[in-house]
């Protein structure tokens, strides 16, 4: 290999690797509807069960933060514990260990028949349905082939005098060697990918293997720096799961640090030690010390068992924003009790509506009159309380056989599209006129927009949550055509003295989404009107 190859080719592995393990991941999202994660619930309803799925999914996806994830969803839906949850995570994390017992081995010609296949598969249209699972193993062929390229670079890096330069500070410190795999983790996701690159450098006499060790013991502290990090794009569930999968973690990599220290200056036999007695080679003992941190976590976990979620709820409280995304009514039961249902559809309907003002705060001209939520999250929050409401409606439908049942259930799955298009275009109502300068006249027009909006969704939600005449011949009264109001709208827009052609075009379309806003308001409160009709 010419001398000017390794960097890239090393570079190009990891790549590889990194795009296999973000293509597990994206298909195991497409995975999760509602069918599968109520088969979830079934599967994990005992410990046993529960870590043997953890260990799976951890093998599969090679990320126990990204098992962590999903499992946030289960929980947030109320479909599976949280104590349980835990414990699939913690078991996820030996899971991750079997892809640097693979790396350890030569697997060249089963990766390219694996990629190839694969591939050949996801471009049969026959398959579309299967595309979600068929992108999951293309991404473990991806991930195998930079293994096998990041140990292909490995081999000529002895001889680079900056390679050797830096493995002899790691080699100068078990501390330092500590330090420098907890800092790796937060920029490289992945704790058993960092323990492969590790294997490949070992593999080749790059690194000692003791340092290499404990750069892997490194990682399980670099998983709570991670989550410090990138904490805050995560909410109640989402957060608590990932404080528990950074903390045994952490507890498993300082209990094997400290072991590895104190082997180094007394006695006691190290892991190294016992992986030499079983006569292991470089590799698989270094795969074993990951073994062993790994299972460490299922440990912790057990041990933190009975204090470990009155802990989590104090350092991640529950936001409004994010308890919204959580049915409050809804349950699987119910799906079997249409006439039940169709009720608890329409409180569920009618919490959506009443936040939905919350997402105008950007763009209101009375600052005082805002929710104080989060309209990131709160969109994210209604966004997944849609999906909820529309996939219950899809089950109970399949279920559903007298003529009148399927009626309502049809009409409630018109208020429910009329909601979640609702949601989206008040987004970009609010994102549209924040745009315009705060000092611009066309800013107070447009704002004016977002107020009558603003009125009309709370009329809409006391009509519905009423039920009375008069406050159904308000909404009708303020839904109703504005074609002079708005015509007088777009005519100021169009002449203003001041304002730029950019932001008169933005009020323009200001304008335009207002007048969806109303009309959308009144499919959806239209829709509602039959459903109390049926009795049901």
């Amino acid at each position: 290999m010419p001398d000017n190859e390794p960097i890239p080719l090393f570079l190009a592995g990891l790549v590889f690797f990194c795009l296999g393990l973000d293509a597990i991941k994206t298909g195991l999202r497409g995975l999760a509807n509602r069918s599968v994660r109520e088969r979830a619930r079934a599967v994990v309803a005992s410990p046993l069960r529960a870590a043997l799925i953890g260990m799976g999914f951890g093998a599969v996806s090679q990320s126990a933060t990204a098992v962590s994830m999903v499992l946030s969803g289960l929980v947030s839906a109320g479909l599976v514990p949280m104590r349980r949850a835990f414990s699939v995570v913690a078991w996820a994390n030996p899971g991750t260990s079997v892809i640097t017992f693979l790396a350890a081995i030569n697997l060249n010609a089963a990766t390219l028949w694996l990629i190839g296949l694969v591939g050949m598969l996801m471009r049969q249209k026959r398959l579309l349905q299967a595309r979600a699972l068929l992108g999951a193993l293309l991404g473990v062929g991806l991930m195998l082939f930079g293994l096998i390229h990041l140990k292909r670079a490995a081999a000529p890096l002895p001889q680079a005098e900056w390679f050797r330069a830096v493995t002899s500070i790691l080699d100068s410190s078990l501390l330092v060697a500590f330090a420098v795999g907890a800092l790796i983790r937060v920029g490289i996701q992945s704790s058993s990918g960092i323990a492969v690159i590790l294997i490949a450098l070992c593999s080749r006499n790059v690194l000692s293997l003791d340092s290499a060790l404990m750069v892997v013991h490194g990682t399980s502290l670099g998983i709570g720096l991670s989550v410090l990090w990138m904490g805050g794009g995560f909410r109640g569930e989402a957060l608590r799961i990932a404080y528990f999968q950074a903390l045994v973690n952490a507890i498993a990599g300082a209990l094997l640090g400290i072991w590895l220290i104190a082997a180094k200056w007394t006695h006691l036999p190290s892991l190294l030690d016992l992986g030499s007695d079983l006569q292991l080679n470089t590799e698989t003992s270094l795969a074993l010390g990951f073994l062993v941190q790994m299972l460490l976590c299922p440990l912790a976990g057990f041990l933190l068992r009975n204090r470990i979620e009155p802990i989590l709820a104090r350092m991640a409280p529950e936001s409004a924003e994010h308890a919204l995304a959580r049915p409050r009514y809804l349950t699987d039961s119910d799906v079997e009790e249409p006439e039940i249902a169709i009720e608890l559809v329409a409180k569920e309907q009618l919490r959506m509506l009443e936040a939905l003002p919350a997402l105008l705060d950007a763009g209101r001209t009375d600052e005082g009159a805002s929710s104080g939520l989060d309209s990131d999250a709160l969109l994210s929050s209604l966004r997944d309380l849609h999906a909820e409401i529309s996939d219950f409606l899809a089950d109970v439908l399949e279920r559903a056989n007298a003529h009148e049942v399927t009626r309502a259930f049809l009409l409630a799955s018109e208020r429910q599209q009329a909601l979640g298009e609702l949601t989206a275009n008040l987004d970009s109502l609010a994102r549209t006129v924040v745009s315009i300068q705060t000092d611009s006249p066309l800013r107070t027009l447009s704002g004016l927009l977002v107020e009558s909006a603003d009125m009309m969704l709370h009329t809409a939600a006391d009509a519905c949550r009423s039920e009375d005449p008069l406050d159904r011949e308000m909404l009708a009264l303020v839904t109703g055509d504005r074609g002079e109001q708005m015509e007088s709208i777009r005519r100021q827009a169009a002449h203003a003295e001041s304002g730029s052609p950019r932001e008169q075009a933005q009020v323009l379309y200001a304008a335009s989404l207002f007048e969806r806003t109303a009309y959308l308001i009144r499919r959806a409160t239209a829709a509602a009107e039959p459903l109390r009709q049926t009795g049901t």
